[in-house]
């Protein structure tokens, strides 16, 4: 009777979450490799949701993770208009280029307790974040990540979920194509 008993708890343990947590360096290992971009949603205070209007509905992107604690991301709009001239862009097709492209690197950590991971920005685009903290909450589910800023949103935008799935082969260090 004893044995169902256990049999029962650990059935519910496991089918509840119930101490199957990740630790924290669990969490880090599993984030480690390249990741990129399927899609970007935001939700609307008014019950809508959009594409991010930085990346389109077809944004591209790549995120990748250390197992030294270092990550970088790069995400543009694809549809950005081509220069007319590669040695003399004008101001509005690098203001363009500029409005709709985010890079950064820096150092990351996780908080597997409360679900988040932190990316310390020590590169950026624009000089005025580097040495800023955007926290993201995490995610996983199979290949997928799905990170969810959790800093101050756009007017309007109550939730934010950029959902990303693994380059094959990156973190096992194989060629990728």
């Amino acid at each position: 009777m004893k044995a169902h008993i256990l049999i029962v708890i650990l059935i519910l343990t496991v089918a509840c979450g119930i101490g199957t947590e990740v630790s924290a360096q669990g969490l880090a290992k599993r984030l480690v490799g390249a990741w990129r971009l399927v899609s970007t949603e935001q939700r609307l205070s008014d019950g809508t949701s959009r594409p991010s209007p930085l990346y389109g509905p077809n944004g591209v992107g790549y995120l990748i993770y250390s197992a030294s604690g270092r990550m970088c991301a790069v995400l543009t709009d694809p549809s950005r208009a081509r220069w007319k001239s590669e040695e003399s862009p004008t101001e509005a097709e690098l203001r363009s280029t500029f409005e709709h492209f985010v890079a950064y690197c820096g150092r990351y950590e996780v908080n597997e307790e409360q679900g988040y991971v932190v990316h310390h920005v020590d590169i950026d685009l624009v000089p005025n974040s580097v040495g800023t903290e955007l926290k993201r909450h995490v995610s996983l589910e199979g290949n997928r990540l799905n990170l969810r800023p959790m800093e101050p949103l756009a007017k309007g935008v109550v939730e934010y979920t950029l959902t990303w799935e693994r380059v094959d082969g990156f973190a096992l260090g194989t060629t990728n194509r």
